[in-house]
Formats: C-alpha cells, sequence, structure tokens
C-alpha cells in the first residue's frame, strides 16, 4: 500500500474517470472554450524542460504529498485525454451556446480509455483543479495527450512550396477561437534532421481553415491535411516525444499487474485463437498499444498484411516550440515521437523498481530531468535518452513484445469502432507491425547519440539572475525567440537561473522574477508585449535598477546571503541613436560600483560600441551587435555572443554584511553557504575586490567537502581567467595562472585572498578572484548522497563554500578616481580602435 496524503478533488462514482469518457473532461473544457487557451501562441513552448517544470510545480505544492508512483498515475487521469478532435456543425454558420465542438473521438481515446479504466486504475482520484494555473493546466493536458489535427487548413494544394507555418500569430478581424492553426512547407520539412526541428518559419505566411469537404468519419480516420499537427508532443535534444507515453509506462511499471484479456474485451468473446491470457500494464501504456492500433486500423483500411511504423515531421519553429507538424497523413497510429515516447516510458517503466532501489524517494520531475540530460543519466550513464536505441535492443523482447502486441491487439478489436471485420490473420499483421517498428527504429530515428551529445554540450550548468532590459521597438515575434533561447541555455528552473523582463523604458517590470520558464512564457505574450512603451530611456533605466538592485542587497545582508546566482543587466535594445550624456554615464558608474557584483551587458540591433562603451566594465566584450530577421533558425548562431558573455559570469561569493552602503570595518567573521556540483560538471565563482581590497592577512576562502559522492573535487583559483578549470587551454593566458588542488573524499581546500590587491591602485582597477569546484568523476553515478531540497539530482556532490573575514570596500565614494578610471579606459579604447 502506497502512502497518499494528498488534497484531492472530491471524487465520486459520478465524476470518477471522466478523461476516460466519451466527451472532453469537465476540468479541461476551459483549455478549448477560453479563446487565450486555445491558442496555442498563449502557452508555453512545448519542451521537456517546461513539462519537468509544470511538474515540479504539482511536487512542490503544499496540498500536494505523493511518491512517483501514485503522481505519474495522477497526471494520467487528471491532464490526459487523448484523442480530442474538433468538429465543425454539419451546418455551416451554425453554432449552439450549449454544444463545446470538441469531442475524444479520434482512434487514441480507444486505448486510452482502456489504459485509465482497466489497465492503470486510479480509486477514482484526481488532483484538485487549483493545482496549476489555467494556462499551465493546459499546457500540461496539451503535452500529454495524443491527436491529431487534420482538419483542412485552406492551402493544402500549396504545402510543398509554402514558407513556414508563422511562430506567433497578429492580431485580425473576429473568427472562430478554433481557427488558429497554421501551415509549414513540406519540402523544407523532408531536409530537417531527425532531431523534429524545422530549418525556419516566415511570419508573413498565413493560412486560415477552409470548409470541410466529405463526411465526418472519412475525417476523422483519414484527415483532409496533408501536414496534420500531431498534438501530445514535446521537444527534446534526442528527437520529438510524446510525453504521455513516457509518464504512461513510468506508471505502467511503477505499478505493474496482469491483466486478463477478458477484462479488456468489454465482455465480448476474443476469436482470435492462440492468445495469452493476460497483458503486463507496461505494454498496452506503451509499446504495444501503438503496434495494436497500427495493425488493426492499417489491416482493415488497406486490406494489406504490411503494416507501416513510423511518421516523421517537425516544428513550427525552432525556438518558439508550438506545434508539431507531420509530414504525411497515413499510417499515424505509431509517429515518430509516439516510438520514442514508448521505447523512453518502456525503459523507464521497467527499470522504475531498481530505481526507487537506489533512491526511494526520487520524484518524477528528477527521473524526467535526469533522463533527458546530456550526462550522467538515471543512476547510469547508460540510461539517458541519448542511448535510446542500445536501451531499445537491451529491454524489448522481439518475442514477447510480439505476444503481449497480439493479445492486447485481440482486447482492443473489441472495444475500437473498425473500417472492417477482421476475420483472421491478426496474428501476422502484428508480427508484421513488430518487425516494421524494429527497422524503423533503429534505421529511420537518426537521433544525437551519447558522443556527439557529450562533444556538444557543456560541463556547467548556469546558475544566474538575469534582468532583461527590453526594447518594446522590437517585433515580438523577432525578439520572443531569441529571449526564448536564452532562457533554455541559462537554464531557467528552481535549482538554476531566474528570468526578470524589465522595460527599457523605465525599468518598470513586464515580467516579475521567476525561477520556471513556463510562468514566464505564460506571462510573455503577444499581448503583453505590445503594452510595452517603446521609448528608451537609460537614465531612467540605470537609476530604477539602482534602487531595485539595493534593495536586493539589503535583503541579502537581513537573509545572511553568503553566496549563490551570478547577476546580469542584459539591455536588448532595438533603438538606434541612443542618448548617453554624463547623467547617464554617472548613474551607470554609481550602479557599477555599488553593485559590484552585477554585470551590465548590452545586445542592440545597431552597432552602438562608440556609443555605449563608457557604461560597461569590458568594454570591448560586454557590447554586441545582434542581427535578428524573420527566421529564428539563425538564432543560436546570432545570440551565442550574448549566450557567452551571461555564461562567463561566474557565480557570487560576497559578504552579507555590506548590503548596499558598505558600511566600513564590516568583517564577514567565518560565513558558509551550501553548494553541489553534478557528476563530471563545474561550477565557477567570482569574488568582487570590493570584499578584499584591504589587506588581511586571515582573509580566505575555503572548500569543504560534505558529503561522500562520486570521484574527487578539483579546486582551481585564478585572478586572469574567469573559467579555471585543470588542464584548461587557454589562448594567450600564462599556464601558471591557473592553480588547482584535488580534494579527495573529506578535508577542506584553503585559498588565501592575503594581499590580494597589491600593486592596484583603486579598487576598480583590481581584478576579481576567480574560483572553481570540479567535479572529477567516475564511470558510475549509483548512490543517492544529495538528497536535501537545493539538490537537483541525487547523486550530485555536496560541498560547502566557507569564508573569513570578507570586508566591505565601496570604490562609489572616490569619485575622482572613478573619472580617472573613465579616462584611462577612454585611452585603452582609443587605441585599440
Amino acid at each position: 500500500m502506497y502512502r497518499l496524503a494528498i488534497v484531492l478533488l472530491a471524487a465520486t462514482g459520478a465524476y470518477a474517470q471522466l478523461t476516460a469518457q466519451t466527451s472532453v473532461a469537465p476540468e479541461l473544457r476551459e483549455c478549448y472554450m477560453d479563446s487565450n487557451l486555445v491558442n496555442r501562441n498563449n502557452l508555453p513552448p512545448t519542451t521537456i524542460p517546461v513539462l519537468i517544470d509544470i511538474i515540479r510545480q504539482i511536487e512542490d505544492n503544499p496540498n500536494v504529498n505523493v511518491d512517483l508512483r501514485q503522481l505519474a498515475v495522477l497526471l494520467l487521469h487528471t491532464y490526459r485525454q487523448d484523442g480530442i478532435e474538433f468538429h465543425r456543425p454539419e451546418t455551416l454558420g451554425i453554432t449552439s451556446a450549449n454544444v463545446l465542438p470538441y469531442a475524444p473521438t479520434f482512434h487514441s481515446f480507444h486505448r486510452h480509455r482502456l489504459l485509465l479504466t482497466r489497465i492503470i486504475p486510479n480509486n477514482l482520484q484526481v488532483l484538485a483543479n487549483n493545482t496549476l494555473s489555467s494556462a499551465l493546466k493546459c499546457s500540461l493536458h496539451h503535452m500529454l495527450s495524443t491527436t491529431v489535427d487534420a482538419r483542412l487548413r485552406g492551402d493544402e494544394n500549396t504545402c510543398n512550396t509554402l514558407s513556414q507555418y508563422r511562430t506567433m500569430r497578429t492580431a485580425r478581424e473576429a473568427r472562430h477561437i478554433s481557427e488558429d492553426v497554421e501551415i509549414l512547407d513540406l519540402s523544407r520539412m523532408s531536409n530537417t534532421d531527425q532531431n523534429g526541428q524545422i530549418n525556419e518559419y516566415n511570419p508573413n505566411d498565413d493560412v486560415e481553415y477552409s470548409n470541410y469537404g466529405g463526411g465526418r468519419s472519412e475525417r476523422q480516420l483519414l484527415g483532409d491535411s496533408q501536414c496534420p499537427i500531431l498534438g501530445g508532443v514535446v521537444k527534446t535534444q534526442w528527437g520529438a516525444v510524446s510525453a504521455g507515453h513516457v509518464i504512461a509506462g513510468i506508471a505502467g511499471g511503477a505499478q505493474s499487474q496482469q491483466v486478463p484479456v477478458i477484462d479488456l474485451a468489454k465482455g465480448s468473446a476474443v476469436n482470435y485463437p492462440n492468445v495469452q491470457q493476460t497483458v503486463t500494464s507496461i505494454f498496452p501504456a506503451t509499446l504495444s498499444g501503438d503496434l495494436a492500433e497500427a495493425a488493426l486500423i492499417q489491416g482493415t483500411d488497406r486490406g494489406s498484411s504490411q503494416v507501416s511504423i513510423g511518421a516523421a515531421g517537425g516544428w513550427n519553429s525552432t525556438q518558439a516550440t508550438k506545434h508539431f507538424v507531420l509530414q504525411t497523413r497515413n499510417n499515424l497510429e505509431m509517429t515518430d515521437p509516439e516510438i520514442r515516447g514508448d521505447v523512453d516510458g518502456f525503459v523507464l517503466g521497467s527499470s522504475i523498481s531498481a530505481i526507487l532501489g537506489t533512491y526511494n524517494s526520487l520524484k518524477l520531475s528528477q527521473l524526467l530531468d535526469m533522463y533527458y540530460s546530456p550526462r550522467n543519466g538515471v543512476f547510469s550513464p547508460d540510461l539517458r535518452a541519448c542511448n535510446r536505441i542500445e536501451l531499445a535492443r537491451t529491454y524489448i523482447s522481439d518475442q514477447t513484445l510480439a505476444a503481449e502486441t497480439y493479445a492486447f491487439a485481440a482486447a482492443l478489436d473489441t472495444n475500437m469502432p473498425l473500417r472492417g471485420t477482421i476475420t483472421g490473420g491478426l496474428d501476422q499483421l502484428v508480427t508484421s507491425a513488430v518487425s516494421s517498428f524494429q527497422s524503423y527504429m533503429t534505421s529511420n530515428l537518426n537521433d544525437m547519440n551519447c558522443i556527439t551529445t557529450e562533444t556538444t554540450s557543456n560541463d556547467f550548468r548556469s546558475a544566474t539572475n538575469l534582468y532583461i532590459v527590453l526594447d518594446g521597438s522590437w517585433q515580438y515575434l523577432t525578439i520572443y525567440p531569441a529571449i526564448s533561447f536564452l532562457l533554455d541555455v541559462i537554464e531557467v528552473n528552481k535549482f538554476g537561473s531566474s528570468v526578470t523582463l524589465l522595460n527599457a523604458a523605465d525599468a518598470s517590470l513586464v515580467v516579475n522574477t521567476t525561477f520556471s520558464l513556463a510562468e514566464f512564457h505564460s506571462a510573455y505574450t503577444a499581448a503583453r508585449h505590445q503594452s510595452i512603451l517603446t521609448s528608451v530611456n537609460l537614465e531612467t533605466v540605470f537609476t530604477n535598477v539602482r534602487t531595485m538592485m539595493h534593495a536586493q542587497l539589503d535583503h541579502e545582508r537581513n537573509s545572511n546571503y553568503v553566496g549563490g546566482n551570478s547577476t546580469v543587466l542584459l539591455f536588448l535594445l532595438n533603438t538606434g541613436n541612443l542618448q548617453n550624456n554624463e547623467r547617464v554615464w554617472e548613474q551607470a558608474r554609481i550602479l557599477n560600483e555599488t553593485v559590484p557584483d552585477l554585470r551590465i551587458q548590452f545586445a542592440t540591433s545597431t552597432n552602438q560600441h562608440d556609443n555605449l562603451w563608457n557604461l560597461v566594465r569590458n568594454m570591448h566584450d560586454d557590447i554586441m551587435t545582434i542581427s535578428l530577421g524573420s527566421s529564428d533558425n539563425s538564432i543560436p548562431l546570432v545570440m551565442s555572443p550574448v549566450r557567452d558573455r551571461i555564461q562567463q559570469v561566474g557565480r557570487r561569493i560576497i559578504n552579507p554584511n555590506c548590503g548596499s552602503t558598505y558600511p566600513p570595518d564590516s568583517q564577514s567573521g567565518t560565513r558558509q553557504f551550501d553548494d553541489n556540483v553534478e557528476p563530471g560538471y563545474i561550477n565557477f565563482y567570482s569574488i568582487s575586490p570590493n570584499y578584499f581590497y584591504q589587506n588581511n592577512d586571515n582573509r580566505r576562502v575555503r572548500i569543504v567537502r560534505s558529503s561522500s559522492g562520486t570521484g574527487s573535487l578539483v579546486v582551481c583559483h585564478s585572478r586572469v581567467v574567469t573559467q579555471p578549470r585543470q588542464n584548461g587551454t587557454i589562448v594567450n593566458v600564462d599556464e601558471n595562472s591557473v592553480t588547482c588542488q584535488t580534494l579527495a573524499s573529506n578535508g577542506n581546500i584553503e585559498i588565501s585572498l592575503r594581499n590580494a590587491c597589491d600593486g592596484y591602485s583603486t579598487i576598480n582597477s583590481c581584478p576579481f578572484f576567480y574560483i572553481s569546484v570540479q567535479s572529477v568523476a567516475t564511470t558510475t553515478t549509483t548512490s543517492a548522497v544529495c538528497t536535501g531540497a537545493r539538490c537537483r539530482f541525487p547523486y550530485n556532490i555536496q560541498y560547502q563554500v566557507q569564508i573569513e573575514e570578507f570586508g566591505c570596500f565601496n570604490g562609489a565614494s572616490g569619485v575622482s578616481v572613478s573619472f580617472a578610471f573613465i579616462a584611462i579606459a577612454f585611452l585603452v579604447h582609443v587605441f585599440r580602435l
């Protein structure tokens, strides 16, 4: 008996299993009635980080207290309802306020209903409707629910010549809320890789639905669009994945049971020979569920004994992924995302008992986060998405899969309306489907493998409080994908970075500070962007940001904050000829000198270097020009300098006594904070000279190993290299500029800051002190040693950062010194041009 202490929506027999009924579940209906929620462009992108973020919010809800097993089941019963389709009234133009033109009629619903009522039941329990906001609830519903939107959209005859359909829509005259679907260029899609990305989109292309032709049943079974939209898909680095299948596999494996076939057959006789008497719950929840659908539907539709598996597609946008569009309308019973979701769900469900044996308090969000990560995996580097093909070979037996599929197909045949009656040969159809699945998965899913994954990914996690000052003159379609890219790479989440969106006119809040990727995307919509003032006032922004940052420093003093995320103020400006005068520079100077850990950076649409150079600390690297256009395909390249500059700012180590006033003689004494590092990763820190300018022989930083774990820690420090590491290759830097020491399973390493500013006449001229803590991991990560609230992964290595005798030294009082410094900087600037 699993523990259960949760505030659930009152569930009676009448309410039970509403997501398994033949109408849209009452708590999901607003997702199809509210025009803001129907328009997917008002919802967060459908990506694995967003899915994990929403699940974390459920786990963190004080009214929800369930384990991994229970939560996986609750998600299915609360938010997943497969097969919901739009049904235009037979008489065009006539609608009823009492009729919602959506119902679960697509073929995927019939397997879904069996799954929820007979295979993974839930004792009539669901999550309360107020567990998530409406936007996040509808986002989760769409990410978990498999369906195909095959509506004719009006330009199907030009499907091979249209450019990519637009990511977001602009306001037009009133129309039905259901008419918010776009179209894309199939010829371009055919040239994309198998990782589920389209080359680009053109925001000038837009289409509407036209009248349907043919009967309703014909449309539901075959579809009219040459490029239908597949629902229930999330983007990962390792291909598009049907998330509902993953969660179902975990639930089916976590509460595995043998279900009698006769119980699934509606009391009907199973008229097929040699059918095994039971099915194992994880199979119909994943692989055999889709294979059975393919065998039954293709067998009756085409009368052929050959079953086709797999259907490729791509995203509407490389950065703002809202729709996954298929390249074909045929044989959609087991698409590429469903194949990946089935394999991932089957592997995780098959492994879940062993995983929970290693750490029985593992959360569902952690399980997904580890599996869809570049390194380490789920307590083993083998158990991760980049190793999907090898995992399938290890976990899936063709013989067992065929037997389970045959049994479930026999039961599903009594539950699903088909276009014919199978009188024999179902076993041959199943054999063909299984054979096609194995062949297609091995030959056609050319997803990024683990070697490429590790070669192309960073070995550090960003931890940044990013403040974006946004110029409202940007077109939303242009700037939103760029912001989305930055938030993805700095990993906005409760264990990583935060984001705050400010107006460039006055630094007023557009989106308040959040560590939730889903919350940010829900708040920053096209409508919200249109409300932003389009002017840029640097003086007002610097003044108001300084007030905001000073309040934050004082809060940190009151809370004894010793260290954590870096702080970056990024201006994204489209306006040319920015006004920069002495008043602007003075406010920037005060901000830089009184908030020493803040890094001001500019990314502008035109070259503003000569105009802005005196406002930043590093005039050569902190001012960048970005050329954003109508295509978001180039965004990773265009925005990479901005990404790199943000990531080069190390996490903060500070004296909490300083606050915003830097009172003299405010020594820190001994203070500390806890941190942890993922096996094989590095954490980078920086210390401002404002905390060590005047000498103190006892001033030091100490890194203390506070728990066991995999491998050793290597602690490096430098005054020149911002990201020091052992055996690092750094151009034009003395090899002796980085000092490293190894910290084994216990003990500590001390780094002295004695005379750290000797030879520097001002605080501004004294360089920062850079420290790194690197995990030297072994090949396995089989133990759970990091189980606190700050631990993203249970195998992370914990340590403590201690400071001794940090001081408070504020350069803002020396105005003449500051002017001297800026004069020197000007000369350097001139001679380097």
